[in-house]
């Protein structure tokens, strides 16, 4: 006669409890994470009187899309551990697309708007929100909240908030807000070419059926944070709907609202090379938001050179 073993019934308890736990979280994490958070809603123009406001502007622009994702309810997915990443990939691409669009976003804007030259030396809140908080690793767990993801990323963000803050106040070390119409032409140029590699991501040959979610969701991450400061941008400098023309602002914002808005039940890339196939090509619709986003931007920085 033999007799169960207790610890093998207490082990095997408590490997299927964790099992539990880990199908629960995944279910959570699927079920309560958004690609589609409300965008940047910048003050009216006429309610934007002073420079500290314009620097409060462009800051948020620059890190709302960042911010809504570590604030949200499960916040960075990237880094967590045991294989999340690789199943839940949609939110996983929508904030690495993000993370990538900011990092020259917190660069050009820092060049462009906080400083009286371009040889005069970068308010260093901004540097080193540039070059050491935004520039690390998204997939770091860390150890004990230790050098994580998430700290740095906020770090990052606090950076740029402070700096907004101190604009015109009168203490030491206080910030500069400076914007000339090649600074403006020079954000432009950004928001355009974020939207240009976006678009040629899009578009590269033998994208795989399974992998056409990640492709499409990175690039609503680098729209999201173009959507914002442009927005952003149109309300602190009149010079963009003045010289671009409201016409285009409207139809580029309009766009891509859409790609922030996009997320299927399940996204399908197409039945052939040729397109067409009665199965609707998810990637080719994201990509023509993006691309007449993209030339409408670039039609307002025509207008800008004349």
């Amino acid at each position: 006669m033999t007799f169960p073993n207790p610890l093998k019934n207490i082990f095997g308890k408590i490997i299927a409890g964790l099992i539990a736990i880990y199908v629960l979280y995944v279910f959570i994490v699927g079920l309560f994470s958004s690609t589609c958070p409300a965008g940047f809603n910048p003050p009216k123009a006429e309610e934007i009187q002073d420079d500290r406001t314009r620097a409060t502007v462009m800051a948020e622009a620059t890190v709302h899309a960042l911010d809504s994702e570590l604030r949200s309810f499960l916040g960075w997915i990237p880094n967590d551990l045991f294989f999340v990443p690789k199943i839940l990939d949609n939110i996983v691409n929508y904030q690495k697309g993000i993370i990538y669009a900011t990092r020259p976003a917190s660069d050009i804007i820092a060049k462009t708007v906080s400083r009286y030259g371009k040889n005069d030396t970068l308010d260093q809140r901004l540097v080193d929100a540039t070059s050491r908080s935004f520039v690390y690793s998204d997939e770091v767990w860390g150890f004990w909240f230790i050098y994580d993801t998430e700290g740095k990323y906020k770090q990052g963000i606090q950076n740029w908030r402070s700096w907004a803050a101190s604009v015109d106040s009168g203490v030491k070390n206080a910030g500069i807000y400076n914007v000339k119409s090649d600074d403006v032409y020079l954000i432009l140029k950004y928001c355009n070419q974020m939207l240009e590699y976006a678009l040629g991501y899009l578009n590269k040959e033998k994208i795989k059926h399974y992998d056409s979610d990640n492709y499409i969701y990175f690039a609503k991450g680098v729209s999201s944070v173009v959507e914002n400061i442009l927005r952003g941008l149109v309300a602190v400098d009149s010079s963009v709907i003045q010289r671009g023309g409201q016409e285009n602002i409207d139809a580029a914002l309009t766009r891509l609202s859409f790609v922030r808005d996009f997320n299927p039940w399940y996204v399908v890339a197409g039945g052939n090379d040729t397109g067409d196939a009665m199965l609707p090509n998810h990637v080719a619709a994201i990509a023509r938001h993006i691309d007449v986003a993209s030339n409408r931007i670039n039609d307002i920085m025509l207008s800008m050179e004349k």
